[in-house]
C-alpha cells in the first residue's frame, strides 16, 4: 500500500518550454512552426537528460552545464539541420535560458491535488542540484505549502544524485517506511525511473516529451503523457485511500 508519494520538481512540476521557445527564438533567429519548435525542445530536453544521466552516473563522464548544454544544442541543430550555432550563442543561450527559467508557475491544478493527497498521504521531494538554487524554486512555486522542509531532499545535501538510488534510499528512512511502499513522480526516465525502480518504489512517469524507454528490464508502473492525465491519475490514487 502506498503512504508516501514524492516529486521531481525540474520539467514535472512546472514547465520549461515557454521560456525555452522565447529564448530559442531571441538568441537563434529561426523562424520555425509551432510544430517545429516543439520537436525542438522535445530533443533538447532529451539529449539533456540523457548527458546529465550519464554525467552523474560515472565519473568518467563528467559534464559540466555548460558542456551538456552545447552538446543538446548541437545535437538538435545538426538532426533539424537549422544554422546559428556556435560556442557563443550557445553560451548566451544557456545564460538567457537559466535566467528565464526564474520566472516559473506551477503546472494549473496541482494546488487541488496537491490539498488533496496531503490528507491522504506523506509529501516529499527529491531534487537533483544545490540546495539553495532548488530551495529557491520551492519557494517561487510555493511548494511550502504542503513540503516541509524535512521532506526534502537534494542532491547536494545528500552527497548523491538522481540516477544514485542511494538518494531514494534516504527518502525510506526519513520516511521510516519500505520502499514498496513510496511512489516518485518524475519526468526523466533515466534519472527519476531508473533509480526509483531500482530502490524498490513505485512510479509514475509524467513522459510528455515522448522519450524512449532504454531498458526493458525496468518499466514504470504507470505513464503518462500530459499534465491532465498525471493530474487525474493522482486524484483516482487519493481517491483510493
Amino acid at each position: 500500500m502506498i503512504k508516501a508519494i514524492v516529486f521531481d520538481v525540474d520539467d514535472t512540476l512546472y514547465d520549461k518550454q515557454p521560456s525555452f521557445e522565447k529564448v530559442f527564438s531571441d538568441v537563434f533567429g529561426l523562424n520555425l512552426t509551432d510544430d517545429e519548435m516543439n520537436d525542438v525542445f522535445a530533443n533538447y530536453v532529451q539529449q539533456e537528460q540523457l548527458a546529465i544521466a550519464k554525467s552523474n552516473s560515472t565519473s568518467d563522464f563528467d559534464l559540466s552545464k555548460q558542456e551538456i548544454n552545447f552538446h543538446s544544442l548541437h545535437h538538435t541543430f545538426k538532426k533539424f539541420n537549422l544554422v546559428g550555432l556556435s560556442q557563443a550563442t550557445a553560451e548566451q543561450f544557456e545564460l538567457a535560458y537559466a535566467e528565464a527559467c526564474q520566472n516559473i508557475q506551477l503546472f494549473d491544478g496541482l494546488t487541488t491535488v496537491f490539498n488533496t493527497l496531503l490528507s491522504k498521504f506523506k509529501l516529499g521531494i527529491i531534487t537533483n542540484g544545490s540546495t539553495d538554487t532548488q530551495l529557491a524554486k520551492i519557494m517561487k512555486l510555493k511548494l511550502h505549502h504542503w513540503f516541509t522542509r524535512d521532506q526534502i531532499i537534494t542532491s547536494e545535501e545528500a552527497n548523491a544524485k538522481k540516477p544514485d538510488p542511494l538518494i531514494f534510499t534516504l527518502m525510506n528512512r526519513k520516511f521510516n517506511l519500505r520502499g514498496n511502499e513510496m511512489m516518485y513522480v518524475g519526468s526523466s526516465y533515466l534519472e527519476d525511473m531508473v533509480p526509483a525502480k531500482k530502490a524498490g518504489w513505485q512510479t509514475i512517469w509524467y513522459n510528455h516529451q515522448q522519450s524512449p524507454i532504454t531498458d526493458p528490464n525496468i518499466i514504470p508502473d504507470q505513464t503518462v503523457n500530459n499534465r491532465e492525465e498525471l493530474k487525474d491519475l493522482l486524484m483516482d490514487l487519493a481517491a483510493q485511500v
